[in-house]
């Protein structure tokens, strides 16, 4: 039985005993205690059901480190779900929020840290995954601080106040900084720098104003802003590698982003700050609001186009379209034809073909590796092998992608 089988029986047999510990709860005197192991038990249930695909991923090479990452992660996760859960049971009934907050907090930035770690592995990402990755981290220290800080008796509420506005305000920079380092090592878009000068801009003075509790309106904080989210999020739209009608769905998402970005920047001007301004009444807040709405649904279609293009076999490359014929033995009958690519028929037995041919290209960077007499990668490193669809699935091309 296969590691990821038995993590999946687990799974379901801890759902069961959830289930019937918490219909104990109705029936037992000791509801607390019931209760508790009931959420043990789903806790349990949740911690392997993320660790299954962390398992799936340790079979690979290519995918190990991240696999490793993720059952790293998912410990002390798991752990503090625990503390928040039992603590209580001991008397120490408020620390029971201090452990499911540190256990949130924990679960939100190992997320953007796991997110951060994939995407510096891969090509021309590295430093944009290490600035998230530090954000992340620094996220997690300030938030862990203003939690404890209050368990402490350290400080008031305006302290913890200001530890979580500046762990969020580094957090959102970061990942608008990384958006702006996205492909620094495919293409030069010497514009992007304008973006990472913004939301240092932006982090500095926001910075100031939540430690030095100023009141003034936020106008060249939000306007700083307003560029490094414009500039980041076109400089990534721009660096993925679209063809045909997903580059004109990526041109206009990024025409409506630059939109929105004019008519906030005028509305932030105009209102210094967006205070004391009737949006209903106003038109151009209409605007912005009607191309958010539409620069929104662009990238979720820009996200569903990723998901499609995934390892998308190339069917129609001049390096192949010429092959009509393949010579082939019938597995049945054991007489040779030349069937057609896509459908033909055996003329001995008249067993029917379905061929498809297609350009084998690295899983990871896409490099054609047609031709190529080596077993890894000229240009990552990734194992041949890997690149080889593994399901039937996996052979249905995207011609039109």
């Amino acid at each position: 039985m296969t590691l990821q089988r038995k993590l999946l029986r687990a799974m379901l047999a801890l759902i069961a005993l959830a289930a019937l510990a918490g219909v104990a709860t109705i029936f037992v005197p000791a509801t607390d205690f019931m209760g508790r192991i009931a959420l043990t038990l789903i806790a349990a249930a949740i911690t392997i059901a993320v660790a299954l695909p962390a398992s799936s991923r340790l079979d690979h090479e290519r995918t190990r480190p991240f696999g490793l990452a993720l059952l790293v992660a998912v410990v002390p996760a798991f752990l503090l779900i625990l503390l928040a859960i039992w603590v209580g049971l001991f008397g120490l009934r408020k620390w029971e929020w201090y452990f499911a907050g540190t256990a949130g907090h924990y679960v939100i930035c190992a997320g953007a840290a796991l997110g951060a770690l994939a995407l510096a592995r891969k090509p021309g990402n590295r430093l944009a995954g290490l600035v998230s990755l530090t954000s992340a981290a620094i996220c997690f220290a300030g938030g862990f601080l203003a939690i404890w800080a209050d368990a402490a008796d350290l400080g008031n509420y305006e302290i913890q106040a200001q530890l979580w506005g500046s762990a969020w305000l580094i957090f959102w920079c970061g990942v608008i900084i990384s958006a702006c380092l996205f492909g620094l090592g495919k293409h030069g878009a010497p514009w992007r720098w304008l973006g990472v000068f913004a939301s240092l801009l932006a982090m500095a003075m926001g910075l100031w104003g939540i430690w030095n509790r100023l009141s003034d309106p936020p106008m060249w904080f939000l306007q700083s802003l307003f560029v490094g989210i414009a500039v980041g999020v076109c400089n990534v739209l721009n660096t993925l590698d679209f063809k045909g009608f997903q580059r004109y769905v990526a041109l206009g998402t990024m025409g409506m982003v630059l939109a929105s970005f004019a008519f906030a920047t005028y509305l932030n001007l105009t209102t210094v700050g967006f205070r004391g301004a009737d949006f209903e009444e106003d038109f151009v807040a209409r605007l912005l609001a009607a191309s958010c709405i539409i620069s929104v649904c662009g990238l979720l279609a820009i996200v569903i186009f990723l998901a499609a293009n995934r390892r998308a076999l190339v069917t129609h490359s001049g390096a192949i379209k010429e092959i009509t014929n393949v010579r082939i033995v019938c597995p049945r009958c054991a007489t040779k034809c030349d069937a057609h690519v896509g459908s033909s028929r055996c003329t001995g037995c008249g067993l029917i073909f379905l061929l498809e041919l297609a350009e084998p290209r690295c899983i990871k960077c896409e490099y054609n590796l047609l031709d190529l007499k080596s077993d890894r990668c000229p240009e990552c490193g990734t194992p041949v092998a890997q690149s080889m669809p593994r399901t039937s699935g996996e052979f249905r091309s995207h011609r039109h992608a």
